[in-house]
């Protein structure tokens, strides 16, 4: 999993490996789904055979405003220890794969750039291990057998997808949509398919301060002017939305960071937007509290009203947070549980 910070190289102590390789069987393989402060923009894939380990990453990948995917592969030929083969580092993402690593620093390797380092676990359980990868903090969680279901490492949330599980790529979300059911007029809303259960967005979140509509609105247009060009860039990643051009996440980061500055806390809105009757795709816009009560969503990336029949809001999270409810309810739609329809069908 990429490291987040770059640090010196340390000498280690000698700390018996325990690096998940003992776990992680000769033809075992492992799929995880990447995310970013809640959305999703790739796969992990891990696998161990005969020795050698491979690090599959298919990720988004956006270039002049169009989004597609970028496949990354690295395999490395580890011993029965699970360290490289003519070296002492671990795989960082082997050493994590089956069950929690025992407290104490290894020697670990990151699989794409091949940076080398400290990877500690500070703090251990039966289904749990916390720590530092190069200098970045993560959390593990694994279920009774020890197989790694989560990681998270700063704003990036890595979470396991069941063996055989059918699972769209997160690119092919962003480029092909999903498809909404039941005509072109009436309010979008989510149905489970089967038994699955249905799911509410809350109004607000604690922290968000109350504000009036003229100032929000003016924000708005504001932020909606600062981006001359409309599309998705590297600012969408960036935490305040910095430059010049970006999508509708760095339009809504930037509008709660400038928000932010002004001493008002507003909500970010993951969710999928409709036009012109075309499929439902991922979007972000923001939710403001009024004075005197309710609320006033505001789409600062075409300024066009938040309607029931355009904006579906699939999760409400802090612009500043990982997002882990929506990450969540994205995973269930890339998993295709729920299917996108108009009000005006009968379910």
């Amino acid at each position: 999993m990429k490291a987040l910070f770059a640090i010196a190289m340390l000498a280690l102590p000698g700390i018996p490996a325990s690096t998940g390789a003992e776990a992680a069987r000769s033809g075992s393989s492992v799929r995880f789904v990447f995310a970013w402060r809640g959305v999703p923009v790739g796969t992990v894939g891990l696998s161990l055979d005969a020795g050698r380990f491979t690090y599959t990453s298919r990720h988004l990948h956006v270039r002049d405003g169009h989004a597609g995917e970028r496949v990354r592969e690295v395999t490395l030929p580890v011993d029965a220890t699970g360290r490289v083969t003519a070296g002492d580092a671990v795989p960082q993402a082997l050493w994590l794969w089956r069950g929690p690593p025992p407290e104490g620093c290894v020697k670990g390797r990151e699989e794409l750039s091949g940076q080398e380092g400290p990877h500690c676990v500070t703090a251990r359980g039966p289904t749990s291990a916390e720590g530092t990868m190069l200098g970045a903090r993560f959390r593990a969680r694994y279920d009774d057998r020890g197989q790694l279901q989560a990681l998270e490492v700063g704003d990036s949330r890595f979470t396991r997808a069941a063996p055989g599980e059918r699972l769209r790529a997160p690119p092919e979300l962003f480029a092909d949509g999903v498809p909404v059911e039941g005509g072109t007029g009436g309010a979008l809303a989510l149905a489970p398919r089967g038994d699955g259960p249905s799911f509410t967005v809350p109004p607000r979140l604690p922290e968000m301060t109350e504000w009036t509509p003229a100032a929000a609105r003016a924000l708005s247009a504001k932020v909606h002017a600062a981006f001359p060009d409309k599309g998705p860039t590297a600012a969408d990643w960036r935490p305040g939305g910095e430059g010049e051009a970006g999508g509708c996440l760095a339009h809504a980061l930037r509008y709660a960071s400038l928000a932010r500055a002004r001493g008002q806390r507003v909500g970010l809105v993951h969710g999928l937007l409709v036009v012109d009757g075309g499929p439902a795709r991922p979007h972000a816009w923001v939710r403001v509290a009024l004075k005197g009560g309710g609320t006033l969503e505001l789409d600062p990336t075409s300024l066009d009203p938040v309607r029931p029949d355009t904006h579906l809001a699939l999760a409400l999270a802090p612009p500043e947070g990982p997002a882990l409810e929506a990450g969540e309810r994205w995973l269930a739609l890339l998993r295709g549980d729920y299917r996108v329809v108009r009000a005006t069908r009968t379910e």
